[in-house]
């Protein structure tokens, strides 16, 4: 059975604005003293379930007017009367966060009789009127704007002026349609573009859970704040949970680090995730309808599944503290255990790196420090995968707490992949046709022993793989747990092998924080500041609202 909003006078301005709002990015304004946040949950869907949790309403993107609803079970929503988006195309000519950068290009531009205009993009995030975090860009665009690709391409390329330019996609409308709501009982609602589910919580049906990593899978979370469904350039459903800082902290602090962990480590925990959000936001998912993701990729945030006591009193006993370097807000990265030394920055992202992301050895005894051994040499490596140090994240050295047994199986670890399975992963994740896989010889490691670049041999072709993430990633159906490993070939005849065999060190990149060396650090009597300036020396805290 279809039915309408109760009022037809009601579902004309509900609709309406509906389609209006659309077309920009929605961002509300703060009813509490905290920052609002988007965060991405679900993206190009073609269907999404959704159970409520009591009494909800549905309300079209920033009416006032809503629709109370209290029909429990499981709800779906689809796209249906798929409205196609229009864009056009630009030709960019300078980008900067400098407005007065961006000025000084134009008018060299206009000098040179070339038309353009600054159009300025990106998000602000703000609490109480004070400016958090600015992630504002300025683009000089040529003054004109081209039906297709190839037509802004062709303009370009001939025009000398124009040499160091690139061509970029603008909306002028973007897509949209009719969302549909199913209820359990075969109800039917529909909105335009875009809804907001708000209520005491909705729990969402097969949210993606590790994407790309060994634990990759589905399962169902629930969310507080407001779930935003919207309708993508693509016709599909996207879901944001629009949600205050400090809830987000709370939903990322339960989704990063066991709750029974020390009070100072998750203390710890609270002020680096916020300070990484801060760092992350509106910068990886720049032109999305979000500020940050919900994955590993920016933090993990589970919502309000397994939100716990002690997570939530370690937000809330650090609200609004961050991490600085100089004036700065530091890049605070993190990973899960580091396998007794920590990693320089530079070696797995692109970039110089930061001073206060050098790898060191989270040793307990003193004295011990960068250079105790050189674990960019492979006898070294060898040495210290097959050894059990006294460092932070072995916690057969402090007596083996059982809220971190979890992590024996990270700290050393062995596995083993056939030939066959390597060279399938190989051709997948490098697009090379190797033929049968010979060898895979590191070329280069981190001071952590992480490979930071490697060769791979095959009897038709070879490929260089470089960064940690992509070799562990090379190297495995979803991910090796970190790059620390030393390779060996098992039975090998005429040249081939069965197999290869990695063992390791670790779980993660290991840049910053080593969670669980946190917590070892908390248990033998570190408050979180100490544990802090151990994992970023020379950073400071400080306490932005």
């Amino acid at each position: 059975m279809k039915k309408g909003l109760p009022n037809l006078l009601w579902i004309v301005p509900f609709f309406a604005l509906a389609a209006l709002l659309s077309c920009a990015r929605v961002r509300y304004e703060p009813s509490v003293s905290d920052p609002i946040i988007r965060v991405g949950i679900l993206e190009g869907q073609e269907t999404i379930y959704f159970e409520p949790q009591g009494p909800f309403r549905v309300q079209a993107s920033l009416a006032k007017e809503n629709l109370s609803l209290n029909e429990p079970g499981l709800w779906s929503a689809v796209v249906a009367e798929v409205t196609p988006g229009q864009k056009h195309y630009r030709i960019l000519l300078f980008e900067s966060a400098s407005e007065a950068r961006a000025k000084e290009t134009a008018q060299r531009m206009k000098a040179r009789e070339v038309p353009v205009e600054i159009k300025p993009f990106g998000e602000v995030l703000r609490i109480d009127n004070k400016t958090l975090v600015d992630r504002r860009y300025y683009r000089v665009l040529l003054d004109k704007s081209f039906d297709t690709q190839m037509s802004a391409d062709l303009y370009f390329k001939t025009s000398s002026a124009l040499a160091n330019a690139r061509v970029v996609e603008e909306w002028e409308r973007p897509g949209g349609g009719v969302i549909k709501l199913l209820s359990p009982g075969g109800k039917e609602y529909s909105v335009h573009d875009r809804l907001r589910l708000l209520g005491s919580g909705v729990a969402l049906k097969n949210v993606q859970v590790g994407t790309g990593y060994h634990w990759e899978h589905q399962e169902s979370r629930s969310y507080a704040g407001e779930l935003e469904l919207a309708v993508d350039t693509t016709g599909r459903l996207n879901v944001i949970n629009v949600v205050n800082l400090e809830a987000y902290l709370r939903g990322v602090v339960a989704g990063e680090m066991p709750s029974n962990f020390p009070a100072e480590a998750l203390k710890a925990q609270a002020i680096v995730s916020r300070t990484l959000f801060m760092n992350n936001f509106y910068r990886f998912h720049r032109g999305a309808d979000f500020d940050v993701c919900d994955e590993v990729h920016c933090q993990v945030y589970v919502g309000l599944s397994r939100q716990n006591e002690n997570a939530s009193a370690a937000v809330a006993s650090t609200r609004g503290m961050v991490l600085t370097y100089g004036d700065q807000l530091c890049t605070a990265t993190y990973s899960a255990v580091c396998g007794g030394h920590t990693e320089d920055a530079a070696e797995v992202w692109e970039g110089d790196g930061q001073p206060y992301l050098r790898g060191e050895f989270d040793s307990i005894e003193a004295g011990i420090g960068r250079n105790a051994l050189d674990l960019t040499k492979e006898e070294n490596v060898r040495l210290w995968v097959a050894s059990h140090p006294k460092v932070n994240c072995n916690i057969q050295s402090a007596g083996r707490p059982s809220f971190a047994q979890y992590a024996e199986k990270y700290f050393r670890w062995q596995t083993t992949a056939t030939r066959q399975d390597l060279q399938k992963w190989i051709v997948e994740k490098t697009g090379v046709e190797i033929g049968d896989l010979q060898d895979i010889i590191p070329l280069r490691r981190g001071v952590s022993g992480r490979l930071a670049e490697i060769l791979i041999l095959g009897s038709r072709d070879s490929v260089t793989v470089t960064r940690e993430l992509n070799i562990r990633r090379t190297l495995s159906s979803s991910a090796l747990y970190s790059a620390c490993f030393v390779i060996d070939k098992v039975n090998e005849r005429n040249g081939l092998a069965d197999a290869f065999r990695f063992t390791g060190a670790g779980w993660g990149h290991g840049v910053g924080m080593c969670q669980v060396g946190a917590s070892i650090r908390a248990l033998r009597g570190q408050n979180a500041a100490t544990i802090l300036s151990a994992y970023y020396p020379g950073t400071r805290l400080k306490k932005i609202y």
